[in-house]
């Protein structure tokens, strides 16, 4: 019996493996996929996401099954916009800085005759525009016109999606199968590659639970200036590195100045001009305490009660190390570093005391009374983030908890900028037995 149990076993994983290696080794067209002015192209090979979680499923497979959900009780079946979509083999997203800007674009769908009424259960908005009709919600818009529809991702979810875009969609002038901004994404194997016009070029790779991304910064898109980054390993979060705040400003959206001025009523090009990019963020941990707060009450006959209260609290603690020449004078002269009980307090901050000492072109900003001397280790790296999520959210944070369906299954988020460029990411997952496309879909 298990003999038979083994070859007939076998013998599946040989007509999958058959299978899948016509299945997904297609021939991928790229012609008429992507307008010339594009600048920013990403590939999704979808074949291979599914061929990722194919063999994830081979190789492991009772660890890639969610027993507990399968036994749950049915919840009630609702039409899918995936059932109503005709699945590519690949998928192109572009943008650019002039007639796309601000919106990210996939390539032309084909889609089935309910996709525009599942469309409207989801809560799209229908509004029928220059031949085509489009349907909006929040982030995400979907125009439609002969049984193909493209996808619309908007950065600012209360950006509209104008005429002259939806004429720019229109436009017949491609890249031909041998251009030269698809020739890295040949090259690699891989899930999902980032190309831009300028050289940039990052690829996507998953290893069970890990994603891991790895590529090259082009030096006119670079915005990180040579530094040594400081690390600690006992960090929940970490950010060093030192900026190129020309750069970045300009990258900015147009808006952020003005919302930068609201919500700290200082300047944003100030800030830029004074600040030389340097930075060295770290939360450590949270520091609880308890204090007991005595209050008084009279009863009935006018006697004075005395009535205490347990009041518990949670602070960060955080050190945020800046470096620019008329920096600290700047914050003095608008007022947002203080003398408040003998201590300089920054008050851009309202949830907790942030204490702040100026050393010539240094400022510290802490939780703490006193400065932290003490430096971080030092990377190669010219630029290093690093975010423990697990850790985080070990324990209740209090008002400084959050909770995300997907941010609940990671464990770690990174990224490094070497000196040459070199751009590594990782994000893993709590769950490193089940396949990472799988955990993100579920």
């Amino acid at each position: 019996m298990i003999k038979k149990i083994a070859y007939t076993f076998l013998i599946v994983c040989c007509i999958i493996v058959t299978v899948g290696f016509f299945r997904y080794n297609p021939t991928v067209i790229y012609a008429e996929k992507v307008p010339v002015s594009a600048e920013t192209v990403i590939y999704i090979n979808l074949r291979e996401i599914e061929y990722n979680i194919l063999t994830s499923f081979l190789k492991y497979p009772f660890s890639q099954l969610d027993f507990k959900k399968q036994s749950a009780a049915k919840k009630e079946e609702q039409r899918s916009l995936l059932d109503e979509i005709e699945i590519p083999s690949s998928v192109f997203l572009y943008t650019n800085q002039q007639e796309f800007k601000g919106f990210l674009i996939s390539s032309k769908i084909s889609v089935k005759n309910n996709f525009a009424e599942v469309l409207k259960e989801k809560g799209f908005k229908e509004e029928k525009s220059d031949g085509v009709i489009i349907y909006d919600k929040q982030q995400i818009t979907c125009v439609v016109s002969d049984k193909e529809a493209q996808v619309i991702y908007k950065v600012n979810k209360n950006d509209k999606v104008s005429h002259e875009l939806i004429k720019a969609l229109n436009k017949r002038d491609y890249f031909s199968e041998d251009a030269e901004i698809f020739a890295k994404s040949k090259k690699h194997k891989s899930p999902i590659t980032f190309t831009t016009a300028k050289g940039d070029f990052f690829k996507v790779l998953v290893d069970k639970g890990q994603l891991n991304i790895d590529g090259q910064l082009n030096e006119a898109n670079d915005i990180f200036l040579p530094f040594k980054t400081g690390f600690d390993t006992n960090g929940i979060a970490i950010i060093s590195g030192k900026l190129n705040t020309k750069k970045l400003t300009k990258i900015l959206p147009e808006n952020t100045s003005e919302k930068f001025r609201k919500f700290t009523t200082l300047s944003l090009d100030s800030i830029a001009a004074k600040w030389n990019g340097t930075m060295d963020f770290q939360l450590s941990s949270f520091v609880e305490k308890s204090d007991t707060i005595i209050t008084y009450e009279y009863d009935d006959d006018f006697n004075k009660v005395a009535k205490k209260e347990i009041q518990n609290s949670i602070t960060p603690n955080i050190i945020f190390n800046l470096e620019g020449e008329g920096l600290c004078e700047y914050l003095y002269k608008k007022e947002v570093i203080k003398q408040v009980g003998g201590n300089e307090v920054l008050t851009l901050i309202p949830l907790f005391t942030t204490y702040s000492f100026c050393d010539k072109d240094k400022l510290q900003i802490s939780s703490q009374k006193q400065p932290v001397l003490n430096e971080m280790k030092k990377l190669e790296d010219k630029f290093y983030f690093s975010f423990n999520v697990a850790q985080y959210q070990a324990k209740d944070r209090g008002i400084y908890s959050f909770k995300n369906k997907y941010l609940d299954k990671v464990e770690v988020l990174q990224l490094s900028v070497a000196n040459n460029n070199q751009l590594k990411g990782t994000i893993k997952l709590n769950n490193t037995s089940k396949n990472f496309f799988l955990q993100v879909l579920n």
